[in-house]
């Protein structure tokens, strides 16, 4: 499969050694300075090459949308018709930031939309699908979870079937577990539960240095339901 990266940033450049291993070509770009992507591409050699935003969206079948969520009106203005038709897997959360530089859920934006919501209305002729937003970069990794008892899933998001099953291709070569959420609203709930997984950092682990370690996971009861006579 041919995928274009935008951004190779923390989950893009992760993204990109997984795809690269899996046999996929890639052309890799990087909002910002290209020389701080010299060492990935180095390391992926003859499997991957620099190009422009635009560029990396030109030459995408499937093009990862990994943007820092403030900087995507610039972004989709540089990409411009490039992603019509594309399937385009958007990774972001709405996380706003302060003048010092903290960021923070914008709730006020997630009451009534989403980032895939948002990005579909700025890109009405690409095929938005939701995914890899609630796996911290450092653990967005199959060998990060090596030893764990059942892998993490990666939950998607979309209202075009096709985009979703080659989502799932690529959610399966990162070597996660892909679980179908529904339709492209329910990209709200998905966000929803990143502010959950803080809650549950603060209150459980400790704290958001423990939030890269923990992510949400579907398991079925094995070996099933316990049938017994109703009480009424």
């Amino acid at each position: 499969m041919k995928i274009g990266i935008l951004n190779a940033g923390n989950i893009g450049s992760r993204l990109a050694r997984a795809w690269a291993a899996a046999g996929h070509e890639l052309v890799i770009a990087k909002d910002g300075e290209d020389r701080k992507i010299e060492p990935l591409l180095a390391e992926l050699g003859d499997k991957a090459r620099l190009g422009s935003i635009r560029e990396a969206a030109e030459f995408g079948e499937v093009v990862l949308f990994s943007i820092y969520w403030p900087r995507v009106e610039a972004i989709v203005s540089e990409v411009g018709d490039a992603l019509d038709g594309k399937v385009v897997i958007e990774t972001m959360n709405p996380l706003g930031v302060t003048a010092d530089f903290v960021h923070f859920h914008d709730q006020e934006f997630m009451r009534d939309s989403s980032t895939s919501e948002d990005l579909q209305r700025r890109l009405p002729k690409a095929r938005i699908v939701k995914a890899f937003n609630l796996i911290a970069a450092p653990s967005l990794e199959a060998a990060a979870w090596s030893a764990s008892p059942v892998p993490a899933s990666v939950f998607y998001a979309t209202d075009d079937k096709a985009a979703g099953e080659a989502t799932r291709t690529l959610i399966g070569d990162a070597g996660f577990k892909p679980v179908n959420a529904g339709n492209l609203k329910g990209a709200r709930q998905l966000e929803q539960v990143g502010v959950f997984l803080h809650h549950i950092a603060e209150n459980e682990y400790a704290g958001d240095a423990d939030l890269i370690r923990i992510a949400l996971t579907v398991v079925e009861a094995n070996p099933g339901p316990i049938a017994r006579e109703r009480t009424v």
